[in-house]
């Protein structure tokens, strides 16, 4: 399947191109219609990769750890005490949340890539929903 996509790009890069140089005067000015929104939509994903970034940067995220302990502490109290697997369970959640706390903060101001930070929020809501399937037993 990724074989055929990437083909299919390929074809349609190749057309485009094509058209580009050596196209009717209609073709010509499709193709440099279709090359800009290509620009466009390169600098949109660039500003919107900055942006989250800056935002990062600035502590958007950090809230969250404190109300994902918060919502975890909560969980805790209300467990019956000798549930003891339910106990171990969230620790073991809490540390999962302190290693990739700690994750990120080691990552701090270097260039961390949108790839990685999706990663870190997967990780999150993987969390979260540990914690939610945990709360429903």
């Amino acid at each position: 399947m990724r074989t055929i996509i990437n083909l299919l790009g390929i074809v349609v890069i190749a057309v485009v191109g094509y058209n580009y140089f050596f196209g009717s005067q209609s073709e010509k000015s499709e193709s440099q219609e279709i090359v800009n929104q290509v620009k466009d939509l390169g600098k949109s994903i660039g500003d919107l990769l900055k942006s989250e970034k800056e935002k990062f940067d600035e502590g958007k995220y950090d809230g969250i750890f404190d109300r994902m302990r918060s919502v975890f502490e909560k969980m805790k109290s209300q467990m019956d005490s000798t549930d003891r697997s339910g106990r171990e369970k969230m620790e073991d959640l809490e540390r999962e949340l302190n290693d990739l706390e700690q994750k990120m903060k080691d990552a701090g101001d270097s260039a961390v890539s949108e790839e990685t930070r999706a990663e870190w929020r997967a990780r999150m809501n993987e969390l979260m929903e540990k914690a939610d399937s945990l709360l429903k037993e």
